[in-house]
């Protein structure tokens, strides 16, 4: 019996459309009862439309929408352009709406602490798991007097003002004082705006803080992100800013209040809903998941188990405008190291500024195909926080990925970025429907697993990292292949190589696995063992290259990159 079959059902069976904003792009999705079970129906994309000069969501989605109809030949929308809620006769219509979004600009952030290592380092961390993006900062390590504090702050525009600091029952006066600054450009401010105030630091100045600004600011009070000066604690004014993003920045999308009018459910950032779907499977399955969403104005890494979710969202990376951003932070050369042909640094400036300016583009050569993988590698790169911890799964999404022209290009973007060891999964989002996923799990959770089993998603294969010092030509791990459908087989992987093995979609392999004295798969140095893998679209991947990555700087660099390609399909 299957996991959807044993999940009772309590209602009687509807229908759902769940549209996400990106962006770039707007897409539909029709899930409905088919053949028994949930399916993913149809599926529709427009450009969306945000800007001028529709200035109204609602235009994309209608086109998205109309899509779906032709698709099905199923009516959802009437006459004026509205939803047909519920289903009505021969199933025109549909029971339920809901919409998520990326498409709203990032929450503009004053950021107020005392020291930038500590409780300023912890709320920088709280901004990275939403939309937001950090204007300014007042601390002690500022240089700038008072008056330039003043100048500052009221001639910046901001949406959020985030104060830290202090341990709960440490030092008061020094925050205090920079909260006197505020107080005198709030009072300034205040004639043209309300600001909102978020604090998050030592809880004996709550009051204090509160009588200064409540007369000038919305105020919310959080848990202090660092409690003491070995604890970090996010949660609470995580949820907060993540609220204050949905009902500042989403809620004022042009046309987003007549998308309300169709859902009985708010309409919430894609942050949120792709980390609803990430907790999802890593309790469904009982094992950590990565999620990575490489999008044209964010990137977002995920990584949850049964219990929590930890969210790092970049706003200044992305494959659209924001990619300007990324020589800040990594060199035209670290780029081209991924390029398996000669490539200026010049040439890397140039495509990445006027990919930045057309977000849109896809590349029209080869060597276009190779750069913009390369500058993924390096989003990605930039992106992921320190010390991550090992998965079993990953989630991908974003069109960089999703897109590439083989699956094996997708599998070697992500083994290159993140250099990951262990044992886990790869899953595509070709379909973007991740997020639409992670909404219908909060509303109907047997949808999503009937979804799921369906197939909703790309299975890309498994992949096999071992570690440890190996030379070239020796063997790193030797095993063997068992299959219904392949029969019996040998694996021998020599250091700095990678093997795929051919095991299509639905195909189960049991694989024993015999590393070298020196090399650990997971399990301890020298430690066999025997695992059960599911085929995919790339198959079974062990990746012998060994961990960091060595890519030669001369001229073999070309040949070995051209290597990795063909070695994982691409």
């Amino acid at each position: 019996m299957t996991i959807a079959e044993e999940i009772q059902e309590t209602t009687t069976p509807e229908s759902y459309l769940i549209a996400e904003f990106g962006s770039s792009n707007t897409t539909a999705v029709l899930f409905d009862v088919a053949a028994g079970s949930y399916r993913l129906l149809a599926r529709g994309s427009a450009p969306t439309t945000a800007a001028e000069p529709w200035a109204n969501i609602m235009t994309g989605l209608i086109q998205a929408i109309r899509q779906i109809e032709e698709a099905t030949g199923r009516a959802l929308l009437n006459e004026h352009e509205q939803l047909i809620t519920p289903v009505r006769q021969f199933g025109i219509g549909v029971d339920k709406f809901a919409a998520i979004t990326s498409a709203a600009p990032p929450l503009k952030t004053l950021l107020v602490g005392l020291f930038d290592d500590i409780s300023v380092e912890s709320a920088r961390h709280v901004l990275h798991t939403t939309y937001a993006t950090e204007i300014d900062c007042f601390s002690l390590n500022d240089p700038r007097d008072e008056g330039e504090q003043f100048s500052a702050l009221i001639n910046k525009e901001l949406d959020v003002i985030f104060i830290v600091g202090g341990t709960d029952g440490g030092a008061e006066q020094r925050l205090l004082h920079l909260v006197d600054t505020l107080q005198l450009g709030m009072s300034v401010l205040s004639e043209r705006q309300r600001m909102f105030v978020v604090y998050a630091g030592n809880k004996a100045l709550r009051e204090p803080i509160n009588t200064k600004l409540k007369e000038l600011a919305h105020i919310q009070m959080a848990e202090n992100v660092r409690p003491d000066l070995h604890t970090e604690y996010l949660a609470d004014a995580a949820t907060i800013i993540n609220t204050l993003y949905e009902d500042i920045k989403v809620a004022q999308l042009p046309g987003a209040k007549t998308v309300q009018t169709w859902s009985e459910q708010p309409l919430v950032s894609t942050v949120h809903a792709f980390t609803l779907i990430t907790k999802y499977f890593a309790a469904l399955h009982n094992h950590s998941v990565l999620g990575i969403d490489v999008g044209s104005n964010s990137v977002t890494m995920i990584r949850a188990d049964a219990h929590a979710a930890h969210v790092h969202v970049r706003t200044d990376l992305g494959m659209g405008a924001p990619l300007i951003n990324l020589l800040d932070k990594v060199s035209p050369a670290d780029i081209a190291r991924w390029v398996p042909n000669e490539v200026t640094d010049e040439e890397v400036r140039d495509f990445i500024t006027y990919k930045s300016l057309y977000p849109q583009t896809i590349p029209q050569t080869e060597f276009e195909l190779y750069l913009e993988q390369a500058v993924a590698r390096e989003l990605i790169r930039a992106t992921m926080p320190p010390n991550m911890p090992a998965y079993a799964m990953i989630l991908v999404r974003g069109s960089v990925l999703t897109n590439a022209p083989r699956p094996g290009h997708t599998v070697l973007m992500l083994l290159d970025a993140l250099q990951p060891t262990g044992i886990f999964s790869v899953a595509l989002d070709k379909h973007n429907v991740l997020p639409a996923l992670g909404t219908l799990a909060s509303i109907q959770p047997t949808a999503v697993v009937q979804a799921l089993e369906a197939g909703i998603l790309t299975d890309l294969g498994w992949v096999i990292v071992p570690t440890g010092k190996g030379q070239s030509g020796q063997s790193v791990v030797t095993g063997v292949v068992e299959s219904e459908t392949l029969g019996q087989f040998a694996l021998d992987i020599e250091h700095g190589a990678i093997d795929t093995t051919v095991l299509a979609s639905g195909q189960v392999a049991n694989v024993t696995l015999n590393p070298h004295k020196h090399i650990d798969i997971g399990f301890g140095e020298g430690k066999s063992k025997k695992i059960t893998v599911r085929g995919g679209a790339v198959g079974l991947v062990i990746d012998g290259r060994g961990r960091p990555l060595s890519i030669p700087v001369t001229e073999d660099r070309f040949e070995l990159l051209r290597q990795w390609h063909w070695d994982v399909g691409g």
